[in-house]
């Protein structure tokens, strides 16, 4: 967020990490045009590009308070970098009950973050439907087996139910 100083990116990842997260998004906050913040960081000076391309929550469009525009970038990309370490993939995945899962969700979690510059150019040389199978093949059957499994177990508690719910989202 704008107040936060250098130390935030650590914080967070620490937090993530001690709370047994297994995925996490970070995101740079972005001034969306037609919001208030947007309006006010226009009234403030503090845009620093008009190209919508790079209001994408990836991009720092503003001059933060705290923080250069470039410390923020680094530290947003460190804290992916540090999160989804591979020692981190591993333990993520084994936190799954099965081997099927636990090895879909190391490939989600790899192919998503180690992968990420593979995925960019796949998406800028409109090749993604080519992918689709492959996507899908990582993703849906693990959610559809598991919500089958979900649907022939009724719950008999909120405990119950909540744990049950938690088993049906994707890695």
């Amino acid at each position: 967020m704008d107040d936060d100083d250098g130390d935030v990116f650590k914080r967070t990842v620490d937090w993530a990490v001690d709370n047994v997260l297994t995925t996490a998004t970070f995101h740079i906050m972005t001034p969306y045009p037609g919001t208030r913040l947007y309006r006010q960081m226009q009234r403030a000076g503090r845009l620093t590009t008009t190209n919508w391309d790079l209001y994408d929550t990836r991009h720092v469009v503003y001059r933060p308070a705290r923080l250069s525009p470039a410390a923020l970038k680094a530290g947003y990309e460190w804290a992916y970098r540090e999160f989804y370490r591979w020692p981190r993939l591993l333990d993520g995945a084994l936190t799954h009950s099965d081997t099927k899962h636990r090895l879909k969700h190391f490939f989600y979690a790899a192919g998503w973050k180690k992968f990420e510059p593979f995925w960019d150019v796949v998406i800028k040389a409109q090749r993604l439907p080519a992918m689709t199978p492959l996507l899908e093949a990582v993703l849906s059957k693990v959610s559809r087996q598991e919500a089958s499994i979900a649907d022939r177990t009724p719950a008999t508690s909120p405990e119950d139910l909540s744990a049950t719910s938690s088993r049906s989202v994707p890695p």
